[in-house]
């Protein structure tokens, strides 16, 4: 009830929240078929493929392609950069998918939105406090409960997932830096030009004939050769693509109109969504420590919205409402 309480009359806020809410509820959908897909498909023609038909909706549809050559030069730069930062995030997530369970791999990229807090007050002058910061905390120890370092548990691909949370934080520190710069049509297709044109040289590998099975799922996944996909699995593609290009515009919508410290939190509706594609398709459950990491994550997140409701509540009591000044105000004048 305080979840729902915490998302203030302000509509643009209350908007941002349930749109961003949706789009992470979503985009396992995405991870999933792309986890299917990792079996034969090499992650580039994946990547360019999807690309292509985001850029191509977002052209049609909201004119991204006309709307980056009105750009100014330097825009255009600050929106690259930002676009790398999640390619970089991407390969790294995907990358560890290929090996690792679904649940284990979103937990731990998940530890990202209080790494977007932390961040936002180093680089966006954002105010935190200590409950943030325990907040932060909890969530670190929550992640080494998923990752289970010095023990037969832990596997060097979890170290990808940790490099996705971290890549994929920095780049939502851009987008909230740049909320005045460029527009949002613009600002995505620049963003899925970044994956396009980042799969080329890999692709090109692959569609040369690529390697040999290695042994190793993420290896592979990176080095095979490109294959013809049937029409199935082009529907698997056309359906993270949708997902993708969805989230993309929410999520850019929320963090360029809300403070980032404030929204990041809602992003761990994703985890629980997770955890149930991976029991459902491969029936991975999590591992009990790897439940209390999870616990660990999200109860940290929602501690984060509480406190901002508690602060919320608080400001409210000792700030009367304008009608009520400007009465008090007329009784004086009486």
């Amino acid at each position: 009830s305080f979840l729902i309480g915490f998302i203030m009359n302000d509509r643009l806020t209350k908007l941002s929240i349930l749109l961003l809410m949706l789009g992470m509820a979503l985009i396992p959908l995405n991870d999933s078929l792309i986890k299917l897909l990792s079996s034969r498909y090499p992650l580039a023609q994946i990547v360019a493929i999807r690309a292509l038909f985001c850029i191509l909706v977002i052209s049609v549809i909201g004119q991204g392609a006309k709307k980056v050559l009105l750009l100014p030069w330097r825009t255009v730069v600050l929106f690259s950069i930002r676009g790398m930062c999640l390619v970089i995030a991407m390969y790294f997530f995907f990358i560890s998918l290929a090996s690792l369970p679904l649940s284990t791999v979103v937990s731990i990229f998940f530890i990202s939105p209080l790494l977007i807090t932390f961040l936002s007050s180093i680089v966006l002058k954002e105010k935190i406090g200590i409950h943030r910061v325990t907040s932060v905390i909890c969530a670190l120890i929550g992640v080494m409960f998923v990752m289970k370092p010095g023990t037969s548990e832990f596997h060097p691909e979890m170290l990808f997932a940790l490099g996705s949370a971290i890549s994929y934080a920095i780049f939502q520190i851009f987008t909230r830096r740049l909320k005045s710069d460029g527009n949002l049509p613009a600002l995505i297709t620049i963003q899925h030009l970044c994956y396009f044109l980042s799969a080329l040289p890999l692709l090109a590998f692959n569609w040369s004939g690529g390697l040999n099975s290695t042994g190793n799922m993420s290896f592979d996944f990176l080095l095979r050769a490109t294959v013809s996909p049937t029409f199935m699995e082009f529907i698997y593609i056309a359906i993270c693509a949708g997902t993708v290009l969805f989230l993309s515009l929410v999520s850019s919508f929320a963090y360029r109109n809300v403070e980032a410290s404030l929204i990041a939190p809602f992003e761990y509706v994703a985890i629980p969504v997770s955890v149930v594609w991976g029991i459902l398709i491969w029936g991975d459950y999590p591992s009990s420590t790897a439940w209390i990491g999870m616990g660990l994550i999200i109860s940290s997140g929602i501690y984060v919205v509480y406190r901002e409701r508690i602060n919320q509540v608080e400001t409210t009591s000792r700030v009367p409402m304008p009608g009520s000044a400007g009465m008090v105000q007329n009784k004086k004048d009486d």
